[in-house]
C-alpha cells in the first residue's frame, strides 16, 4: 500500500502541475472555457472576472501538485485535492454526457432522460474540449472524464492514506515552499495575462505560414461498382477499370457509389475569411500581400486598451509611407468601428471577423501582428505595441533568416 500510496502522489502532483502550469501559461485562454461553463449552467452572476478565477485556479492547481508530491500539509492537502476533483469529474462527466445527448438525439436513453429532465437533446450547448490542458493538449470531453475518474482513484487513496504521508522537510520549511510556489505560479500567470503567453500553442505563431493552415485538401472519391454473386448471393465490389473483366453470367449489377478513397486534410484554421465592403472576399489577397502587413487585432472595441491604440498611431504614418499596410480586424459591428477609426484618425481599413477566430489569433485587445505574405514575423501584445525601431529590428531578423 506504501507503494501506491508513493504512485498516486507522484502521478496525481505531476498532473496538477502539469496542468496548472498549461492554464496558468494562457490564463485567457482558460477564462474563455469558464466563461462557457457559466453559460452552460446559467452561472452568469460569476462572470466578468473569469481572467482573474483562471488565474486562482492554476495557482491552486500548481501549488496543491507540490503539496502532495513533497507531502505537505497532507490533511488540508488531501481535502482540497478531493474536493477539486469531485468538481472536476463532475464538470467533465456532465459535458460529456450532453455531448452524448446532442450527438445522439434520437437514441431511446437520450428520449428517455430528455422527458424526465424536460430538455431538447439539439438544444444543448456542445462542447468539443474541456480545456483541462488548454490549447497544449485537445481532449475530449469523454477522455477528460475518464482522465479525472483515473485521478479520483489515485487522489482517494491518497485521502485514505493521508496520516501516513510523511513530509520533506521541516514545517518552517513547508511554510516557505508554500509561499514562494504561491508566488511564483501567480506572478507566471499575471505576467502571460497581461502579456501574452510565454510558450505559444496557437496556429497564429512567429513563423507560421498561414496560407498553408488555411488550405484545404478536399477528399478524392472514386465510382464503384457493387456486383452480386449470381450463385451464392455475396456482394463484390468493382473499380471503374474492372469492370471490362466482369464475367455478367456469374455476376449481377446491384447498384454503384462513391468511395473516398484520400480523406484529404482539413483545414487547420477554418475561420479566417476577410470581405471588403462589398461582400467580396479578399482574404487570399491579404495573406498574399507582397508588402510587410500589420494586423491589428481588436476583437472588442468597446473594451479595448485606448492607450496602446494612441501609442500606435504614431507608427503609423511612418509604416505606411514606407510602403507597408495595416489591417484591423474586429467583432465589432461596421458602424462601431467606423465611428472608433473616425474618432482616433486612424487611416487604415476595419474589418469584421468572428470573436472567436480573433481570440485564436492573439490573446490581446488590441494585439499586433506583423506578417509577409501570409507569414508570421512578429507578435506584440497591447502592453508592448511596436514602434518603428521594433518593427525594423522583425524585418531585418525575418529577411537575415529567410535568406540564410
Amino acid at each position: 500500500m506504501k507503494v501506491l500510496t508513493g504512485i498516486s502522489r507522484v502521478l496525481v502532483g505531476l498532473l496538477f502541475i502539469f496542468s496548472g502550469f498549461i492554464k496558468a501559461n494562457d490564463p485567457i485562454g482558460f477564462s474563455y472555457k469558464l466563461t462557457e461553463y457559466y453559460s452552460i449552467f446559467g452561472t452568469t452572476f460569476m462572470q466578468h472576472q473569469e481572467v482573474l478565477q483562471a488565474v486562482l485556479i492554476c495557482v491552486a492547481e500548481i501549488v496543491l501538485g507540490i503539496c502532495v508530491l513533497i507531502g505537505i500539509r497532507m490533511k488540508v492537502t488531501s481535502w482540497l485535492l478531493l474536493a477539486m476533483i469531485v468538481f472536476f469529474t463532475f464538470l467533465t462527466g456532465f459535458t460529456a454526457v450532453g455531448n452524448w445527448f446532442f450527438e445522439n438525439p434520437d437514441n431511446a436513453r437520450t428520449l428517455w432522460w430528455a422527458n424526465i429532465l424536460g430538455f431538447t437533446p439539439r438544444e444543448i450547448y456542445y462542447m468539443k474540449d474541456c480545456g483541462c490542458f488548454g490549447d497544449a493538449i485537445k481532449l475530449t470531453p469523454w477522455q477528460s472524464f475518464y482522465k479525472d475518474l483515473f485521478l479520483s482513484t489515485l487522489i482517494i487513496i491518497i485521502f485514505i492514506r493521508r496520516k501516513h504521508i510523511r513530509p520533506f522537510f521541516a514545517k518552517i520549511m513547508q511554510t516557505n515552499l508554500i509561499l514562494l510556489f504561491t508566488v511564483a505560479s501567480a506572478a507566471f500567470s499575471v505576467y502571460c495575462w497581461m502579456y501574452m503567453p510565454v510558450i505559444n500553442y496557437l496556429y497564429w505563431d512567429e513563423g507560421s505560414d498561414i496560407r498553408s493552415l488555411t488550405t484545404e485538401i478536399p477528399e478524392t472519391k472514386e465510382m464503384v461498382f457493387i456486383y452480386k454473386n449470381k450463385e451464392t448471393g455475396e456482394p463484390t465490389r468493382f473499380k471503374m477499370d474492372e469492370i471490362a473483366s466482369i464475367d455478367n453470367s456469374q455476376y449481377e449489377f446491384v447498384d454503384r457509389e462513391d468511395e473516398v478513397t484520400d480523406p484529404g486534410v482539413p483545414a487547420k484554421i477554418h475561420d479566417f475569411f476577410v470581405k471588403n465592403g462589398h461582400g467580396e472576399d479578399i482574404t487570399e489577397e491579404i495573406l498574399n500581400e507582397d508588402k510587410y502587413a500589420i494586423f491589428m487585432i481588436a476583437y472588442d472595441l468597446s473594451d479595448t486598451r485606448i492607450k496602446t491604440v494612441k501609442k500606435f498611431k504614431e507608427v503609423m504614418t511612418p509604416w505606411q509611407e514606407a510602403g507597408h499596410k495595416i489591417y484591423a480586424f474586429t467583432n465589432s459591428d461596421p458602424q462601431d468601428y467606423e465611428k472608433f477609426r473616425h474618432e482616433y484618425q486612424l487611416a487604415f481599413p476595419f474589418y469584421q471577423l468572428d470573436r472567436t477566430a480573433l481570440k485564436s489569433i492573439i490573446r490581446s485587445n488590441p494585439g499586433f501582428v506583423l506578417m509577409h505574405q501570409g507569414i508570421v514575423v512578429k507578435r506584440w501584445s497591447a502592453r508592448n505595441a511596436p514602434d518603428m525601431k521594433d518593427l525594423d529590428k522583425a524585418i531585418a531578423k525575418f529577411e537575415k533568416k529567410k535568406n540564410k
